[in-house]
């Protein structure tokens, strides 16, 4: 049994059933299920836990409206996910967010620690907080989600050479914030040595 069964084994097509029927219940275990996943993918975006609240209701509100639609020839998760995903995209389209979202990065993000892992995804958190709004989501949508530019460039309204630059230009600054970070590390350990 894989990683994403052993989560959502409590969602079976019976519950989908339920759940388009309207059970409360029904409609609670796949919110408990998917809401983290959801709630995830909105912060990794915007990194304003208000943002990530709001996407999270505004996408379950859509899931529970539009689970009619839901046919159930592939799992409920990435119906979700591509749900959230699109509330994404439609607050990066909004002239509003473009206008007022600021970046702010946290300090409490780094917590002592031996493993190199939590480490790398931290200082890459860090990284990814330094990039604008539509930088990060291009970023997301291409290196994690897997999306080829001209499905971003569709997405959000954009041309395909936006997407690329804004990859290419991301690219570039996190590797070069990594490479810093690196070195201030390197020269904390010596001088405490």
């Amino acid at each position: 049994m894989g990683f994403e069964s052993k989560i959502y084994e409590g969602v079976t097509p019976a519950v989908i059933k339920s759940a388009k029927l309207g059970n409360a219940n029904a409609q609670k275990l796949i919110y408990d299920c998917y809401s983290t996943m959801v709630y995830g993918t909105a912060k990794r975006i915007f990194k304003d836990t208000g943002y990530a609240d709001d996407i999270l209701q505004e996408t379950f509100i859509d899931v529970f409206t539009k689970i009619n639609t839901f046919r159930g020839e592939s799992p409920l998760g990435p119906w979700i996910r591509k749900i959230a995903r699109n509330r994404c995209l439609m607050l990066l389209r909004s002239s509003w967010i473009a206008k007022h979202v600021d970046i702010e990065i946290d300090n409490n993000k780094f917590v002592s620690s031996h493993e190199e892992k939590i480490i790398n995804e931290q200082e890459l958190e860090l990284a990814l907080a330094t990039l604008s709004v539509q930088a990060r989501a291009v970023v997301l949508l291409h290196d994690v989600e897997g999306f080829k530019h001209k499905e971003i460039a569709n997405m959000m309204g954009k041309t395909e050479s936006f997407s690329k630059s804004q990859l290419a230009r991301a690219h570039a600054r996190l590797k070069v914030f990594l490479k810093e970070l690196n070195d201030e590390d390197k020269e904390v350990k010596c001088s405490l040595l």
